[in-house]
């Protein structure tokens, strides 16, 4: 059943020369008194030509940089982007080009800790981002690549276990992973795969929580290669804190990548870009730890095109959901294979 739920959505940054996604890759936090912080990558784009919008496209003026904003009143208003990860660090093609710092200690279970995690690059801080301690090395393990997004759990014994993907044996992304950090950032050691290797489909950013039983459930991308649209969300669960995991249930049949986040009152929820039309953000909810996801609501289905989503779930201080995304309207008057691709979100209540 699928029904559509009844929010408040609106642009949190929307510039029509810029095209900003993915805060997803980026980051965002929810710290007390209902102050937000969302990353997202933005860049020149003039919606010129289908270049422009290719994902893999690098400006000439090199403008490519990921930043924050921030929000003190759980996203009424906004400060204006700060940077933070300038286009050097983003476009690397051997570590040698990255400048990295010696790590130090963090304590993860501070209360305005924060953690960015972008391919070999790590990020610190202790006062909700407003100084950033990075770029630190992240091992590869022996893989020719690794991809991390900043989706972590910090178990009770303060490790901080970094959900990321390493490559297949084709040196395609594909094999999610758990990294784990047992003494406070000084060091990384690969912890866990979430899943194997499979022959018909990749399975990428993993997206995790601690559930108070103990048990860490955690969702996973999946496309099947040849069939690039061809997008659901699968769930894995570990019952020793991150160390072996087990098949548990597929959240959808369309849509990803998914975020998870634990509600106050026990439930899951799975918010995921739709990429099929009509294109737009659903969002599906789990009340038995992740075994079964029995509703579907439609929180927007007036998407542009397929290029939306990465969407990233908080719960207000009122127990109000913020979800953010990036997004593009099919009513633009801009328009380039979908309209300006920008930063939005929706405030909701289940």
């Amino acid at each position: 059943m699928v029904e559509k739920i009844k929010a408040e959505n609106f642009a949190v940054y929307r510039k029509e020369n810029e095209f900003s996604a993915w805060p997803r890759n980026c980051g965002v936090y929810k710290y007390k008194n209902d102050e937000i912080i969302v990353g997202f990558l933005t860049r020149t784009c003039y919606y010129k030509t289908r270049e422009e919008v290719a994902h893999g496209y690098s400006p000439a003026d090199c403008s490519s940089r990921i930043v924050q904003m921030r929000s003190k009143d759980g996203g009424k208003t906004w400060d204006e982007p700060k940077k933070i990860i300038p286009s050097m660090n983003l476009g690397y093609s051997t570590l040698e080009q990255v400048s990295f710092l010696e790590p130090k200690e963090f304590d993860f279970k501070n209360p305005d800790f924060m953690f960015i995690a972008i391919k070999n690059q790590v990020f610190f801080s202790q006062d909700r981002g407003h100084n950033i301690y990075g770029p630190c090395r992240l091992p590869s393990f022996g893989y020719d690549t690794i991809w991390p997004r900043p989706d972590y759990v910090i178990r009770d014994d303060g490790a901080l276990i970094l959900f990321g993907t390493v490559n297949c044996s084709d040196g395609k992304e594909g094999k999610p992973v758990a990294i784990i950090s047992k003494n406070k950032g000084i060091s990384w050691e690969l912890f866990s795969y979430i899943s194997y290797e499979k022959n018909d489909y990749m399975q990428i950013m993993p997206s995790g929580v601690i559930l108070p039983s103990g048990k860490i459930i955690c969702a996973v991308r999946c496309q099947r290669y040849r069939h690039s649209y061809s997008f659901w969300a699968e769930c894995y669960v570990s019952e020793d804190m991150g160390r072996t995991w087990n098949f548990l249930s597929r959240i959808n049949d369309i849509g990803s990548p998914c975020h998870l986040l634990l509600l106050e009152d026990g439930r899951v929820l799975a918010s995921y870009g739709y990429r099929s039309r009509p294109f737009g953000i659903r969002i599906s909810v789990s009340e038995d730890e992740g075994k079964t996801w029995k509703n579907e609501f439609i929180l927007r289905d007036d998407g542009g095109s397929w290029d939306l989503g990465y969407p990233v779930s908080v719960q207000l201080d009122s127990g109000e959901i913020f979800t953010v995304y990036y997004f593009n309207n099919k009513n633009d008057k801009i328009w380039q294979d979908g309209g300006v691709r920008h930063i939005a979100a929706s405030v909701y209540s289940l």
